[in-house]
């Protein structure tokens, strides 16, 4: 009885560990997330966010995605290092959802490992990141108004 109320300790303690782990490890990211929201809704008069993205390339950007009190989805792009603000309106643009699937349409075969909003030499982006059936990883950049490609890196 004695040998497993240790080992039942011993379990207790390693999944306390695991949990605590988790939590420090993902810390800087809720924090980001909550700051990104708060300067979001602020800059772009949203009441609800759905998504929120990190680009990363030459710069940093967190992206938060979000509607408005009459519904129109926006995006706003935070810049990591300046904190400059650009608020992207989704008429005539693509969305995340749309940019998703013309991914699935171009590329049948590759599974999408993330999609994240940024800029690229000062013009936003999609930056969709794929893996084929043969395991080889690619990132494509599209234009946030054309879904046109931009730039394309392959077999990583």
């Amino acid at each position: 009885m004695r040998k497993r109320n240790i080992i039942v300790g011993i379990i207790i303690v390693l999944v306390l560990l695991v949990f605590s782990g988790y939590k420090i490890a993902t810390t800087p990211r809720h924090t980001l997330e909550k700051q990104s929201i708060t300067i979001s809704k602020k800059a772009a008069h949203l009441t609800r966010t759905t998504d929120f993205m990190i680009y990363n390339r030459e710069q940093t950007y967190y992206a938060v995605a979000g509607y408005t009190q009459d519904n129109q989805l926006k995006y706003v792009v935070i810049n990591g290092k300046s904190g400059k603000i650009t608020v992207l309106e989704t008429n005539k643009a693509y969305t995340k959802d749309k940019i998703t699937k013309l991914v699935t349409k171009k590329y049948p075969s590759n599974k999408i490992y993330g999609i994240d909003l940024g800029l690229n030499k000062g013009q936003p982006v999609w930056e969709v990141a794929t893996k084929s059936k043969t395991g080889q990883l690619t990132y494509r950049l599209f234009d946030y108004q054309t879904g046109k490609l931009v730039e394309q890196i392959e077999n990583l």
